[in-house]
């Protein structure tokens, strides 16, 4: 889920405000999209017009075991100011330039070093053949993309996603710029034309479409070439999210519509979404165009987990589509505790969840003003009676919130467990110890580490007569392979709970069923269209699933009973109508490649091998 921003200026550098004025807004992008990497970031300057023996293209790139955005940022405007106390001349600074390709990484596949860091260069003495590309993608297919290249004759330097992509583009860019080399040539062009000649007829979209005709997964990629090219292009799928907004001043892209909107201070409607199957690409003029490079889906399958989880909060659809998700979830709560709202307090945690909490308690003051009104109706009321009954309220309290120095300065692995129980503090005299019943509003579960060995240990703290914990996702049951890190299979909270279940009923034989049938399927049309792993859970209810999680999870602080309410699946497009991208709850994949990873990542599983990820 890495976050991507490109910016392209649209005037001449003198007739901006300030020569760093580009470099500024760059860097609040990356800044407002910091949630979207913490494993390195990295930021590339394009320099239109250089001499020859200059680079077109500087680059700085970070990684670093605390927030690598911010100390790439302030490493860079800290050379600026040396720059100007040195009198050099402005535009003779790297990172001022007409066009920037900024990344913040979130590794899933490869490692984590530097130069496995975006943005990617693909470097040559020619500028068409210059290639820079960063992006939020991953390839379900990249092994055999790899082998590809092995077999064109390559020896790519690295084996991850992005160097595998690089090269396939790098290989379909240097064979259309020895295509229009000749015709230059046949043209009678020298060769200090035909440079000209290559840079005005470039392809741009069919090369594109050529470089992705094989690729299966969720992508967005941006890049640069060093004649001046830009573009960003987004999978047919739309799985993952691509923003543009265009001004007098400048084009910008953005891997999430709000940075877009509160960076440039426009209204969100100015803000739009690249389609799914399109690439946005920028001549060295400056002309853009939004066309399709691939057939769009029929039905886009854009990523659900987004919307739920992890772009922040504050676009208003986000913002709109969480509440919906609180509200859905309502009434399986009120069901839940009989619609008995006395001694019950709401609350929620992480922050992530406050959109949702809110819709969540508005959508139970309805459900209570309906029932008062219902029993108003019904029965002859007393005075007195009248007044309790209209005096009824819905009981929200703040009661968790996170200490996010407390493990900052923290280094020593003895002490760094320890102090993982205490990144939240709670509000203590608030819920009154064995009566008060405490619901708890999370916006999803996953592995269950983090409700276990954290959030559990700290609401057993305020010692609730009953504990709820509400998701406002549904059951995280697949893994993903589109590029959220929640790939092994092994790992997710709800299928070490069913499989607890197989071996409880004494069902274990369904395991070696489905291995046996993966073993027989592999390498044939059902293993790449068929989810064996639907079997594991097919015995039993949500609620049975649920309730086993419940008890994996239980920490044995906690003396109370816990139960856990999750939102159902169905009511996932009544709340995200144009984001049908929800493999994650109901495995149901959107490409072949997420077929085949998903049953080759159970016989991982069954086999032993929990520490890689499928498509390793």
């Amino acid at each position: 889920m890495c976050g991507v921003v490109w910016v392209r200026l649209l005037r001449p550098l003198d007739d901006y405000p300030s020569p760093v004025w580009g470099l500024r807004h760059v860097s609040l992008l990356l800044q407002k999209q910091r949630n979207r990497g913490q494993d390195g970031a990295g930021l590339l300057t394009y320099k239109a017009r250089v001499a020859a023996g200059s680079p077109y293209f500087y680059r700085k790139r970070l990684i670093a075991p605390r927030p690598p955005w911010k100390f790439l940022l302030e490493e860079i405007w800290q050379e600026w100011e040396l720059h100007q106390r040195e009198g050099k001349h402005p535009y003779a600074f790297p990172f001022v330039g007409e066009a920037y390709l900024g990344h913040l990484r979130y590794g899933t596949f490869g490692g984590y070093t530097l130069e496995e860091t975006h943005p990617v260069i693909r470097q040559s003495s020619w500028p068409s053949r210059s290639l820079v590309i960063a992006g939020n993608f991953n390839l379900t297919n990249a092994q055999e993309l790899f082998q590809r290249l092995v077999a064109m004759g390559q020896h790519p330097l690295f084996r991850s996603d992005t160097y595998t992509i690089l090269e396939r583009m790098g290989h379909f860019l240097d064979e259309y710029v020895e295509k229009l080399y000749q015709e230059a040539k046949e043209n009678g062009l020298d060769k200090a034309e035909a440079s000209s000649y290559i840079t005005e007829h470039f392809p741009m979209v069919e090369w594109l479409a050529r470089s992705a005709r094989r690729w299966d997964g969720g992508y967005v990629i941006a890049g640069l070439l060093g004649n001046g090219w830009g573009f960003v292009m987004r999978d047919p799928l739309g799985i993952r999210p691509a923003y543009y907004l265009v001004t007098e001043e400048v084009i910008a892209m953005a891997s999430e519509a709000a940075a877009l909107h509160n960076v440039f201070g426009v209204s969100p409607t100015y803000v739009k979404e690249i389609p799914p199957g399109h690439a946005l690409t920028v001549s060295p003029s400056g002309s853009w165009q939004v066309l399709p490079f691939s057939e769009p889906a029929q039905k886009p399958t854009r990523c659900a987990f987004e919307r739920i989880y992890f772009s922040r909060g504050n676009s208003p659809h986000i913002y709109g589509e969480r509440k919906a998700l609180g509200a859905l979830l309502a009434a399986e709560i009120a069901r839940f505790l009989d619609y008995r709202f006395d001694n019950v307090i709401f609350t929620y945690i992480p922050n992530t969840s406050q959109a949702a909490f809110w819709g969540l308690l508005k959508e139970l003051e309805n459900i209570l003003i309906l029932r008062q009104y219902k029993r108003i109706q019904r029965e002859r009321l007393s005075e007195e009676q009248l007044r309790e009954v209209l005096q009824q309220r819905i009981r929200a309290e703040y009661l968790v919130w996170k200490d996010t120095q407390s493990r900052t300065f923290i280094s020593a692995p003895e002490l760094r467990s320890e102090m993982s129980r205490y990144v939240y503090d709670v509000i203590y005299h608030v819920v009154r110890p064995g009566e008060d019943t405490l619901v708890c509003l999370d916006d999803s579960i996953v592995r269950g580490t983090t409700l276990r060995q954290t959030l559990l240990q700290t609401l057993a703290r305020l010692q609730p007569a009953q504990l709820i914990v509400a998701s406002s996702a549904p059951q995280i049951r697949y893994p993903d392979f589109y590029g959220i890190d929640m790939a092994t299979l092994g790992d997710l909270i709800a299928f070490q709970a069913a499989v607890q279940l197989l071996r409880e009923y004494r069902l274990e034989e369904v395991l070696s069923h489905t291995y046996e049938l993966c073993k027989r399927a592999e390498g044939t049309e059902e293993f790449a269209s068929v989810n064996y792993v639907k079997a594991i859970y097919a015995p039993f209810t949500e609620a049975q699933i649920a309730a086993k999680i419940a008890e994996l999870v239980r920490p044995p602080e906690l003396s109370c009973p816990l139960t856990l309410i999750f939102q159902p699946v169905e009511n996932l497009p009544k709340a995200l109508p144009n984001h049908r991208g929800d493999w994650y709850f109901t495995g149901t994949y959107p490409t072949p490649g997420g077929y085949m990873q998903v049953n080759r990542a159970f016989m991982q599983y069954y086999e032993g091998q929990t520490h890689r990820r499928a498509y390793e």
